[in-house]
């Protein structure tokens, strides 16, 4: 990893991103750009209403923010460069500048929308995960230690480009736990067969019924945690590292992250995320996840 784009909004978050950006990049060569991206609704005032004053209150917040910047960055100065961006549209900018500097990660603290849920990623947000060529690490305030990677990847598709998605998963996350010194788990989700017997009192009974829902069960989980461990010694990561988890996609995943976890998920695609994230019950995880996510294309 050589560039680091931090995106910052001068808000009293901006001091967390760069001590996370410093922990990722301790006793490295790794490059820290600061965007910060910085907007007033002042502006919107000014096209509907307008007033002469304009340009000069702009001015005059666009030397706010740089001032704030200054003082967070002083200490590090030889660490990091930046540029400052003014727009409501802030991932155009910030997707512009990860080309220039050509970004290995884009590093942001998550939006949120508290009218639909506490932990709803906003538009922009979106906007940025479905575009963006790199990485896209999404940090959650108010802050913990991270205590833990999970990598979230799929035994069941195993077509050529969901296969490659997971391995850069898997790696990412494994170049991640290093930098933080933490441990990496690999965490695939398959449905429980045995919860299916529930639907099943609605079906004419079969004699052999609840052994074949247990036996194939029991052979599912016993190929999935095979086909994990086998992507693990490929891409030469210790076996004991996998975890095949049956149930829910959503809440296993959930609860393997916690609330201190860093997900590592793919993206299956840039655009529609209205598409698909690995599996369709993905976005459930992202919109209800507490802790720190990534996402990997």
């Amino acid at each position: 990893m050589e560039n680091i784009l931090v995106v910052m909004d001068g808000s009293d978050t901006d001091e967390m991103l760069l001590n996370q950006a410093l922990e990722l990049i301790e006793g490295g060569e790794t490059d820290i750009h600061i965007l910060m991206s910085v907007y007033d609704p002042v502006e919107e005032l000014h096209k509907y209403v307008g007033f002469d004053n304009y340009p000069e209150v702009k001015q005059a917040i666009l030397d706010d923010a740089e001032i704030k910047l200054r003082v967070l960055t002083d200490k590090f100065a030889d660490r990091f460069s930046s540029n400052m961006a003014w727009g409501k549209r802030w991932h155009e900018p910030v997707l512009q500048e990860a080309r220039n500097i050509d970004a290995d990660l884009i590093i942001k603290v998550a939006g949120k929308q508290s009218w639909l849920s506490e932990v709803l990623r906003t538009p922009e947000d979106w906007q940025l995960l479905r575009q963006a060529s790199c990485p896209v690490w999404l940090l959650n305030a108010p802050r913990q230690p991270i205590d833990k990677v999970i990598a979230a990847v799929s035994t069941l598709d195993e077509s050529p480009e969901h296969s490659a998605l997971g391995d850069r998963v898997i790696v990412q996350a494994e170049a991640l736990a290093a930098s933080l010194k933490v441990p990496l788990q690999v965490v695939a989700v398959i449905p429980d067969w045995n919860a299916s017997r529930a639907a099943m009192a609605y079906v004419p009974p079969i004699p052999t019924q609840t052994v074949f829902l247990g036996d194939i069960g029991a052979q599912a989980l016993q190929e999935s945690r095979e086909r994990l461990v086998a992507i693990l010694e490929r891409l030469d990561i210790d076996a004991d590292k996998a975890e095949v988890r049956t149930g829910t996609l959503t809440l296993e995943i959930i609860d393997a992250v916690g609330d201190q976890g860093l997900l590592v998920i793919g993206s299956a695609a840039h655009r529609g995320l209205a598409g698909k994230f690995i599996g369709n019950s993905s976005e459930k995880v992202l919109h209800h996840l507490k802790a720190d996510m990534l996402v990997v294309h």
